[in-house]
């Protein structure tokens, strides 16, 4: 008897991991050291998200299942499959910062949502600013009209205000002045 168990473990945490990704990026990790891959794992992991090398037929039989069958042919060799749970952008960005670095490191594909990425538009990816970087400068437009309509509220009181500043002097100037 052959024992599926552990296949099926296998199978049920990837699917998981899978289906909460917004973004996947399967890499060939062949000839990278075991330090520089523990460096890349850390990266990763400071960015909120895991990186694991994975067994191309079983990965093959949960993309299937997805209906990602275009990525299965790049599930050759070692695979490295990188998880961005949460910014789809600051995975990839760590990985071609470490590409950048380590000339063994190679990129195969990647998935965002059910598009499946050419290592090209991974590199289109990686160099969108981040997630704290788009939601500040969305802060800061939204920001512009509220500060502009402030600006207006103010200004009848700031001109009522100037009047009545203009109209106190000139009395104190028209008053005779006591000895």
């Amino acid at each position: 008897m052959v024992d599926h168990s552990g296949k099926n473990k296998y199978m049920a945490e990837y699917t998981e991991k899978i289906d909460r990704a917004k973004v996947l990026v399967l890499s060939n990790c062949e000839g990278v050291t075991v330090e520089e891959m523990n460096l890349l794992r850390k990266n990763i992991r400071n960015v909120g998200d895991e990186t694991r090398v994975v067994k191309n037929t079983l990965v093959s039989r949960i993309m299937k299942n997805h209906k990602h069958e275009a990525v299965c042919k790049h599930l050759s060799g070692m695979t490295l499959l990188t998880f961005g749970y949460s910014d789809p952008v600051a995975p990839v960005k760590v990985l071609f910062d470490f590409a950048d670095k380590t000339k063994a490191f190679k990129f195969k594909c990647g998935l965002l949502g059910d598009k499946v990425l050419s290592v090209s538009d991974l590199e289109k990816l990686s160099k969108l600013p981040s997630r704290e970087i788009i939601l500040s400068q969305m802060l800061s437009v939204m920001q512009g009209p509220m500060r502009n309509f402030v600006s207006v509220v103010q200004g009848p009181i700031r001109k009522l205000a100037y009047a009545l500043q203009a109209i106190k002097d000139k009395k104190a100037s028209s008053e005779p002045q006591a000895a």
